[in-house]
């Protein structure tokens, strides 16, 4: 067996095995309390407190009573972020599984944030707003916020929506970008809209969920599940990560479809087999090789794909797309062209997969 590889992209991002990476932040709220949070209840020494809660013990509801004095104190507002975790680039995403549509708020998820407390909060928020149907990104200064892009959607109470926002900045080449992201639970490929915005005033900070009114005597009251945050971003939605394309490329200012060092393979395809983008004498052999079958099922992952003769195959991983190793337990099976690894997996976290084909 000769020791060429061919790189054959299988799956960018997945929820698969746990304990990847300590950047890593997952909730499901499933055992009935928020330890790990940091809960802000700006309003509650004047006599309004937020209340927390976790309807049927898996899920984090935020209810703001009416401000007490919204001429001085600001309107109603409430909210959690893990303190703990400080991302230089964020990914949060969090479940909208229940909210009341008959009183005007805001709701959504924070990143960057910083000097957390009342009339004193820094960061980024991407939101929904019920009264005006709408999704906002928006820079926040001393809680208050400010518009950097909005998308025009409706969102329907009953059902349930993932909410996606990341943040990758350059500070020393004065750039930011931000991208928001709504998904139905029920097709997580293909979001129902898509805000960007741009800022770098804030590079690094926690991440958290939120809730506001929008109107002075107004309450709030939304339901959050499924909380995930991490540091890879693509916010460019090109298929590369953030930081690769810093680190090979200068900027995330290029697209997958280019080919950067002119050696016939696209970023894209250098990305994904690991091969080195401005070589052009490294190649990765990534190839096309047809509709994949993924599934996770009964605690095992099943890769299905079409395979070629005169290749054997590895299943090899990585929690940050730099370093690969073989995924331990992965079992091969090939049958009349197609083949299928088989490899056992247990809670859900982040794991980055790829298929290397080894010529025989």
């Amino acid at each position: 067996m000769t020791s060429i590889k061919r790189y054959f992209p299988v799956l960018i991002l997945t929820s698969l095995c746990p304990g990847l990476s300590a950047q890593i932040i997952e909730d499901d709220f499933n055992d009935g309390n928020d330890n790990g949070w940091e809960r802000y209840s700006p309003l509650a020494s004047f006599g309004a407190p937020v209340e927390f809660s976790f309807p049927e013990g898996s899920s984090y509801r935020i209810q703001a009573p009416a401000s007490p004095n919204p001429g001085a104190l600001g309107p109603s507002r409430g909210g959690s972020h893990r303190p703990n975790v400080v991302y230089e680039a964020f990914r949060v995403e969090a479940d909208l599984v229940d909210w009341d549509n008959d009183i005007g708020q805001d709701f959504g998820l924070l990143g960057s944030l910083g000097s957390v407390g009342l009339a004193t909060t820094n960061g980024y928020a991407f939101s929904y707003d019920t009264g005006g149907e709408g999704l906002y990104i928006s820079s926040v200064s001393g809680e208050n916020a400010s518009t950097l892009g909005s998308e025009t959607v409706t969102l329907i109470p009953g059902r349930g929506y993932r909410l996606v926002f990341q943040g990758f900045f350059a500070p020393e080449d004065f750039y930011g970008q931000l991208l928001g992201e709504v998904f139905a639970l029920d097709d997580l490929e293909t979001p129902l809209a898509v805000v960007f915005g741009s800022d770098y005033t804030y590079s690094s900070g926690t991440c958290g969920v939120f809730t506001r009114t929008t109107s002075d005597s107004g309450t709030t009251d939304a339901t959050f599940d499924n909380y995930f945050s991490s540091s890879d971003t693509d916010v460019d939605r090109d298929g590369m990560a953030d930081q690769w394309e810093v680190d090979n490329l200068g900027d995330i200012f290029w697209y997958d479809d280019e080919d950067f060092d002119e050696d016939g393979q696209t970023n894209l395809e250098e990305f994904l087999g690991g091969s080195d983008p401005t070589d052009p004498n490294s190649l990765s052999g990534a190839l096309t090789i047809g509709p994949l079958d993924v599934a996770v099922a009964n605690g095992e992952l099943s890769v299905g794909f079409p395979s070629q003769d005169g290749y054997s195959y590895e299943l090899e991983t990585s929690s940050d797309l730099q370093g690969w190793s073989p995924a331990a337990g992965a079992v091969l099976n090939r049958v009349n062209g197609t083949a299928t690894f088989a490899l056992p997996v247990d809670e859900q976290e982040q794991l980055y997969l790829r298929v290397v084909g080894l010529r025989e």
